[in-house]
This record gives structure tokens, sequence and C-alpha cells, in this order.
């Protein structure tokens, strides 16, 4: 078709003869929806400076071509020009021009062309026009520029399933899910049939938030309203079943979506994949794994991150650098949370040596440290006793209060108290506030040093700043005072501790046993032992001493 038109424009061009308005329109029309719309300009200017009249739809492809390619003066000259020269624009040329200022994100004069078409009794806008307003005001979340349209709209038009769309798919975002279901049933009692597009952004806005009912109650409508679910609704809700650890539900979906004949993807495979190593499911996450192999579905850099973390969690660290070389074999190189991973599972398994070589591998691959990577590295330093080395590697310009926790409680666990004020000073410069980590890996060191009267003031501290002290809090303040042998005031902070409704676990009773043992208290003993017994912390005996356990 392009090469007849090129043709019918080179035999006119050539013999300088008009040829008939309709077959212009047409190959006019051809050459703006091809690659030749540059042509097509041309082409147009130039019969119109020997006096032809153009069709709308030529005038409309070549503004549209030129609104896309982002020259919005020349459309706007354009048609001005033509409108001088008595050509009446058409509502679609007008919705050419708004749809062409809203993809240069001006809004204003997007706003300014609609006020244009409402002043001229000539032209109505369609709900095609209002659509590609209301699409912009979705995304940018412009509720009042939304609805003060949509009133607007009710008066020359009626708003279609694309309308209602935008509007629900805004609040979605705005996570005003009330207001977009509301809208949802205003539109299906309108008569206005929701369709894919309206179901699934509802049923993807109701997984993130965690309301699972609401979202199968839309899968079900979805069928009811004969609207067919494509691979993206189950991804939203498989993906929300495995966040709630409903692995049943989600293989259910799973083999629901294989009978509705649609192929999952790698997507739909690494969530299940990932449900099940987080639920300690090792032997079903593989067997997932062996499914999306065979059916010849190629992993992904996600895939290879959701079986490296789930195999390092399960204490299968050969496998998971087993999948990581075969990741590289096959052309596909590891991310930093791949390397984070490992670095944390090599610290773990107290294998310093890999763990720094994965950081010194993530660099030569040209990655720059994270928050979640250098957290990884200075705890991991900090606990296998390389303090000074995690100092070397702490940015105050990248530490949040993650990596200042792990680095405070390294400190802490070797007394360096006078650089942990100096990190917490630093922390309140940079408008990062203590959190309750720091504050018991600083009480616990003060404790372990025997400093009582600083731990017990930081104590204060933390829950005059509105921190509620926790179980390991108190078991560090009463290991102190054991350590002391003030047994009477240890005693009372475990007190303490029952009146604000913490339950205490077999540490801190043990901790309260082996200070009752130094002072040979027996009776203490005793009903020490009931009470973990009533808990059922230990087995209920008569023949063993818990001085032995």
């Amino acid at each position: 078709m392009i090469k007849e038109a090129l043709q019918f424009f080179s035999h006119h061009l050539k013999r300088n003869t008009s040829p008939h308005s309709t077959t212009l329109n047409k190959y006019l029309h051809c050459l703006s929806r091809s690659s030749c719309s540059d042509l097509s300009l041309k082409l147009l200017l130039y019969f119109i400076s020997k006096g032809y009249t153009p069709h709308p739809f030529s005038v409309n492809s070549v503004i549209s071509y030129l609104c896309n390619l982002g020259h919005l003066n020349s459309a706007q000259n354009l048609a001005n020009s033509l409108f001088r020269l008595g050509f009446s624009l058409d509502i679609v040329t007008y919705t050419a021009l708004i749809d062409g200022h809203l993809r240069n994100s001006d809004v204003a004069n997007a706003c300014l062309t609609m006020k244009e078409i409402v002043c001229n009794d000539n032209i109505v806008p369609d709900v095609v026009t209002f659509n590609v307003l209301f699409r912009r005001f979705s995304k940018d979340g412009m509720v009042k520029e939304l609805l003060a349209y949509m009133s607007l709209m009710w008066k020359v038009c009626m708003p279609n399933d694309v309308t209602y769309c935008n509007l629900i798919d805004m609040y979605c975002k705005m996570g005003d899910l009330d207001m977009g279901l509301r809208v949802f049933k205003d539109m299906t009692k309108g008569g206005v049939l929701p369709k894919f597009l309206v179901f699934t952004s509802l049923i993807d806005a109701y997984c993130r938030v965690g309301d699972l009912e609401v979202a199968f109650n839309l899968y079900k409508d979805m069928h009811a309203c004969s609207v067919l679910p494509n691979v993206v609704t189950y991804v939203a809700l498989i993906d929300g079943f495995c966040k709630q650890g409903m692995l049943q539900r989600a293989e259910h979906l799973f083999r629901k979506m294989l009978k509705d004949g649609l192929l999952p993807n790698s997507v739909v495979y690494t969530l299940i994949i990932d449900g099940h190593f987080k639920r300690g499911n090792v032997d079903r996450a593989l067997e997932y794994l062996s499914e999306m192999l065979a059916r010849g579905i190629r992993l992904d850099i996600v895939t290879y991150g959701a079986l490296i973390q789930g195999l390092c969690a399960g204490n299968k660290l050969e496998s998971a650098v087993e999948v990581k070389e075969h990741m590289v074999k096959n052309r596909l190189a590891p991310d930093n949370i791949i390397f984070s991973t490992l670095m944390r599972a090599y610290f773990k398994a107290g294998n310093l040596k890999a763990a720094l070589d994965e950081y010194k591998e993530s660099l030569a691959q040209g990655f720059e440290p994270d928050i979640v990577t250098l957290t990884t590295l200075i705890d991991g330093l900090c606990k296998h006793g390389h303090l000074n080395e995690a100092k070397g590697h702490f940015s105050k310009s990248k530490a949040n209060e993650v990596v200042y926790s792990a680095l405070i409680d390294g400190m802490c666990k070797e007394g360096e108290f006078s650089q942990v004020q100096m990190l917490c000073k630093d922390m309140a410069e940079a408008g990062i506030v203590p959190d309750k980590y720091i504050y018991t890996s600083w009480i616990a060191g003060l404790c372990k040093q025997g400093d009582l009267v600083e731990a017990f003031r930081l104590k204060n501290k933390m829950i005059k700043e509105g921190i509620i002290p926790d179980l390991l809090t108190y078991s560090s303040l009463i290991f102190g005072l054991t350590n002391k042998g003030l047994m009477i005031e240890a005693k009372q902070v475990f007190n303490d501790m029952l009146e604000k409704g913490i339950t205490p676990d077999y540490v801190v009773y043990d901790i309260l046993v082996r200070g009752y043992t130094v002072q040979d208290d027996t009776v203490r003993i005793s009903q020490l032992q009931d009470e973990m017994t009533k808990r059922g912390l230990i087995k209920e005996t008569t023949d063993v001493d818990i001085r032995k356990l």
C-alpha cells in the first residue's frame, strides 16, 4: 500500500496535475499511519498551497504524528493555519493536541485546549477526549481536576469502562480502596460492564494491602461477568496469598490458571517457589523449580535470587553456591542482593574469608555497596571480632539506623562506649533517632562491664523517649544486677518486667537461678522452678535440680 501511495504522488508531482481529493486523502492517510509521516506532512502542505482542501482524516493523522514526536508548536501552528484557511477542526484534532500536551507533561495547556473546545459551540467533547485527560489526572493523582472534569463530562456524554478504569486506578494508587470499590459498584449499577483492567487494578490493590478476601471475591466476580483473568491477575492473587503464607490457596489458583489454559511465566513460578522457601518447604520449592525447567521457562535474576535466598535460609549454603555458579554459566551476572545474601550466609556459617570474597567480587562487578550490603558487611565483621575493619567500611553519608545499629552493637560488645556516644551524636545530627535495638545493645554492653548506673540511666532515657524496653533489655539489666550479687534488685526488675506484660523465657530464669545459686538460696530456686514448670519452660519433675540446668 505504501509503494502504491508513493507511486501515486510521484505521478502527480511529475505531471503537476491535481489528483482526485478522495484518492489523495486515502494515500495521505496511508503515509501518516506508516513510517512516512514526515513525507505525508510535506505533501499535505504542498497540496494545501495548491488550493487543495484536506480531509479531516489526513489532517488529524499529520497532527497526531507531530504530537507524537513532541513537536507541539508545529502541530498547533498547522491547526491554526488550517483554521485561518477555513478548514474546520473537529474533536479528533483537538483530542490529538490535548494528548500531545499531556505527553509533554504540559497539563496546563492541555486544560486550556479543553477550555477552547467547551467554548466552541460547533464542537462537543466526546468520551475519548475526556479519557485522555483522565488518564493523566489518574497518573498524577489529580483528584480535584478529575472530578471537576467528570462533572462537565456528565453534561455532554456518558462515561465508559475506560473512564471508570482511570478513576478506579487513581483511587487504588492513592490507597483509597474504599472509594475505588465504591466507583466500581456505581459503574456496575450504571450498566457499564467492567473489563479486565478494572478488575485487575482493584484485585492488585487489595492484594497489596493484604485484604485477600475482597480480592478473591473480585476474582469470582470476573467470571460472573464473563471477564477472563489473565496471567497478570493470577500473579497479583498468587503473590498476595504467598505473602500471607497461604500456599494452599496460592497453589489452588496456580492449578486453576493451568485449567484456564494460561501458561505460567517465571514470575508465577518464582512467587510460589519463594513462598515455599519462606515456609521452610525446601523440597516443595525445588519440585516447582523442576516443573518450571521442564516447561522450558528460563530462570531470570529474580528467580535465581529467590532460590539462593531460600537455600541460604534453609542452611543449604553449598546448594546456593551451586545455583550461583549455574547462573554465571548461563551468562547471567549476580546482582547486589545475591552477593549480600551469600555474604550473610557465609558470615553465619563462620566462613569470614568466603564472605569477604563475595564482597570483593561484587565490587569487581562494578556494584556500589548499598545499605543492605554495608549492614551485612559491618554486622558480620563485628560478630567475628573485626571491629576496626568494620569501622573502616562505615560511611556517614550512606548510613541509616540499621547500619548504625550494627556498628554500635559491635562497639558495645567491645566496651567502646565513648565511641558509641560519638556515633549517637552523629545519628542525632543526621536526624536519626536511636531505636530499641541500639539502646538494648548499649545497655547490655554496660551491664557486661558492670556499669549499672549508666545502664539504668539509659533505660530511663529510652522510656522517656517513648521506646518500650523488651525482654532482652530487662534480661541484660537482670544479668548485670545478678553479677553484682544484687538479687533483691534483680528480682524487682524481673517483677517490673512481668507487670509490663512481658513474658519471660528460659534465659532470664536461668540468669536468676544462677544468681540465687551463688547465694545458695534454695527456696528462691524452687519457686523459680515451679514458675518455669507452669510456663512450660521445663518438664514437671521432682528429680531434677534446676541448678544443673
